[in-house]
């Protein structure tokens, strides 16, 4: 797939600005660091995830002094077919969001993925030494751009988390009794061992081919596994169901006592092993990197797997943290694909790309084609 129009109105630093994708698979935009390059990148993001890829909220979103943002593009599917994305966000006079497919309103966990995306940000590169949240959020997103249901399940088992951790703290005043936890368990289970399988289940197909990418890019680890580290082994849903209600009735008085649920997929996390050793041990940073670049090279081929569509590359400032063996094995790997880069400079090893300057006054103008 492959986007050719993007279009931002109060988006971030942007007022109103259009952009033309079609032509060339690579586009640069070039520019020194405060001129809203990476705010394109997280525009487009949004048209595939429905949210920003940084975490930020609705009101970070909007340009300063405004209540809405709305973004909308246009892509060319593999087949051919054309299809419309709009986000729709206001804070007054009350929030709302909404989405369209087609210029036909539809509901977020329905768009999520429509128009597929990787994004690789510079934060990515910390993959293996940052926080398990960051981890979990790899997975979740993938997962949730191929299954609407597992998005859906993802969204409910976050908010009976919610409600349980409320409930443990009334349980924790005195206000409330410890056999009202049963049935939140029983939610949490429920939900929370949907979550958990599908995240092996996805791991365990990236493994398949994870040590021929780590090879390509030179790293002869033939025996690396990716290790899904969770509390409990079980892996039928009903067998695995049980095993978390087990384990939230041993752990409740910890989880009283903390207030928090200390059970579940939400606490759970995932590594590469190499010779049973973690690479965020024993790697070097090179060798980390090499690591995610492997796994960016993974994702990409899961979502045109999953979806029949190959996905929207997003790279944003990553090549001025890689070599130029990285940056041309990155290049030539995704050739096929349409790629979006911010950048300072225009890498080396760069064909046929289309160069956008950011300017300083948030005026866009293309100024070369290089090739």
């Amino acid at each position: 797939m492959r986007i050719s129009h993007l279009s931002l109105q109060k988006f971030r630093s942007y007022d109103a600005h259009v952009m033309d994708f079609s032509e060339n698979n690579v586009h640069v935009l070039l520019g020194p660091n405060g001129v809203g390059k990476t705010n394109i990148l997280e525009a487009v993001s949004l048209l595939s995830l429905t949210k920003s890829c940084h975490k930020a909220e609705e009101t970070d979103i909007i340009a300063w002094g405004e209540d809405f943002y709305r973004v909308q593009g246009r892509a060319h599917c593999d087949n051919g077919e054309e299809k419309s994305f709009e986000v729709v966000s206001q804070i007054s006079p009350r929030k709302q969001k909404v989405c369209f497919v087609n210029d036909v309103k539809t509901p977020i966990g329905e768009m999520v993925g429509q128009l597929p995306t990787v994004i690789f940000l510079p934060q990515d590169l910390e993959l293996f030494t940052g926080s398990p949240g960051n981890r979990r959020a790899f997975l979740d997103q993938l997962l949730c751009q191929v299954s609407p249901e597992y998005l859906q399940t993802l969204m409910q088992y976050q908010k009976v988390l919610k409600q349980r951790n409320a409930l443990l703290r009334k349980i924790s005043d005195g206000v409330a009794r410890r056999t009202d936890l049963g049935v939140w368990d029983e939610k949490a289970a429920e939900t929370g061992t949907i979550v958990m399988l599908r995240r092996l289940e996805l791991i365990e197909m990236l493994q398949c081919t994870l040590p021929e990418e780590l090879n390509r890019l030179g790293e002869d680890w033939g025996d690396a596994i990716l290790s899904y580290e969770r509390k409990g082994s079980e892996r039928t849903f009903e067998a695995a169901k049980q095993e978390m209600l087990d384990l939230l009735s041993h752990f409740q008085e910890r989880d009283i006592i903390i207030q928090s649920t200390t059970i579940g997929p939400h606490r759970d996390d995932w590594k590469i092993l190499v010779d049973d050793r973690d690479i965020a041990t024993f790697a070097s940073r090179g060798q980390q990197r090499t690591a995610v670049l492997a796994l960016l090279f993974l994702q990409v081929s899961y979502l045109e797997l999953q979806r029949g569509e190959k996905p929207i590359i997003l790279l944003d400032d990553v090549f001025s943290e890689l070599d130029d063996h990285h940056q041309t094995s990155l290049l030539s790997s995704l050739e096929a694909h349409q790629v979006i880069i911010t950048s300072t400079h225009v890498p080396t090893n760069l064909h046929g790309a289309k160069v956008w300057e950011m300017e300083p006054a948030l005026r866009q103008q293309r100024i070369a084609e290089r090739g």
